[in-house]
């Protein structure tokens, strides 16, 4: 059974095949590149056999985008498939679901037109999807489409969690509330922490790291999101790679007003000019880190400054939660950077978290737990897969249909 997974941008389409009946086997992979440009070109690997091209093709829109992808999977000497049939489905990933969508659904034309109307809250995503999942089913309208929403699993927070303290009619009006983000991730690792912990996942409490040049942490009660340090937007929460986190919505308004700046630019400053690389002029978190062991103070202050950030999240989601049966990092820096793991949980002893620096030192990349066997609490370090987690729960849409 393989599942396609499409993760589709304005200018950009990713895409899986995966063999869900075969280890979860990703069969092959790639990206378009600048669909609707000139210079637009597909990069594909065929995990198989090992084949990997980087070929210019014309794709002027996501149609003849989707074409060129399904034509390279069927290709007689690279390909991976002799036709389209060996496709069970297309499982697309949505950044915003908005408050209308709280879990994955069979793709319909109603559903594609509440997805567009939710671009006003993602203007730089949902409008691509759109795209991307109008023009599969125009060039193989006879396979069924799925859609997982990366806020889907955040529907589950409580109102108090997701209200903001502002005039109500700002939410009853204009739904102004915290949507959280990287739920797809979120739902992966629950469901590998189900099988690492031995319980159900309505018995798991946790709290998850999700740290890479976009972050946040969720804490997880009775299997479900209780609360997520991202917002309305994701530019609420943690100090990210280019995104500010927190801060006092008044410095927005004396900034806006000292530098005369219009909303566009004042945006730009918090979007793409903050966090890592507005403290220490690197967002990299790798030469960000490679400068602080070449003894560049601004960039050991700006790792400070992340760290404590994480840190305080974890320590206020053990309180909402109380129980907690496992810190988990993932995400590429949460996954892959033992320093970064042991600066967000050291000096927590008094809660019940002892990290293990030898086993956290030897576990980057790969799963495991990496606290003593004294902690109170399980640290662990999982991979994640959203694409395979998009698989499967297309599988399970199109199989209950």
């Amino acid at each position: 059974m393989k599942i396609l997974v499409i993760n589709c941008g304005s200018s950009t389409i990713k895409f899986q095949l995966i063999d869900v009946e075969n280890n979860d086997e990703v069969i092959a992979k790639g990206r378009c590149d600048m669909v609707g440009y000139k210079e637009s070109n597909i990069i594909y690997n065929n995990v198989r056999d090992g084949f990997k091209m980087n070929e210019d093709r014309p794709m002027p829109t996501h149609k003849e985008g989707m074409e060129v992808l399904l034509n390279t999977l069927m290709d007689k000497e690279h390909g991976v498939i002799e036709s389209i049939d060996e496709i069970y489905a297309i499982g697309h990933r949505v950044v915003h679901g908005g408050e209308k969508f709280n879990k994955s659904v069979l793709v319909t034309e109603e559903v594609v037109n509440e997805i567009d109307a939710l671009s006003e809250l993602a203007p730089l995503h949902n409008p691509g999807a759109v795209m991307g999942i109008r023009a599969m089913m125009e060039v193989a309208p006879e396979k069924k489409n799925v859609v997982v929403f990366d806020t889907a699993f955040h529907q589950t927070i409580p109102v108090y969690n997701y209200l903001y303290p502002i005039e109500y009619k700002y939410y009853t009006e204009k739904k102004i509330r915290r949507y959280g983000f990287h739920g797809t991730s979120y739902q992966y690792i629950l469901g590998r922490l189900e099988e690492l912990l031995g319980k159900k996942k309505e018995d798991i409490n946790a709290i998850v790291c999700h740290l890479g040049g976009g972050a946040s942490i969720c804490a997880i009660k009775n299997g479900k999101s209780y609360d997520t340090s991202m917002g309305f937007t994701p530019l609420e929460g943690l100090m990210m790679e280019t995104r500010c986190g927190d801060i006092d919505a008044s410095i927005v308004t004396k900034i806006m007003k000292d530098d005369n700046l219009s909303v566009e630019e004042m945006e730009t400053i918090l979007n793409k000019k903050s966090g890592r690389l507005g403290l220490c002029g690197i967002g990299d978190q790798r030469q960000m880190m490679q400068a602080e062991a070449a003894g560049d103070e601004q960039a050991k202050l700006a790792r400070k400054v992340q760290t404590h950030r994480n840190k305080k999240y974890i320590g206020s989601y053990i309180a909402e939660l109380n129980r907690v049966d496992a810190i988990v990092f993932t995400g590429g820096n949460g996954e892959n950077n033992a320093l970064e793991r042991e600066d967000v949980v050291c000096d927590m002893e008094c809660l019940g978290i002892e990290l293990d620096k030898e086993i956290n030192n030897m576990s980057s990349g790969k799963e495991a737990r990496i606290s003593k066997d004294s902690s109170k609490i399980g640290i662990y370090v999982i991979p994640t897969n959203e694409e395979l987690e998009i698989a499967r729960q297309t599988v399970d849409i199109v199989s209950k249909c």
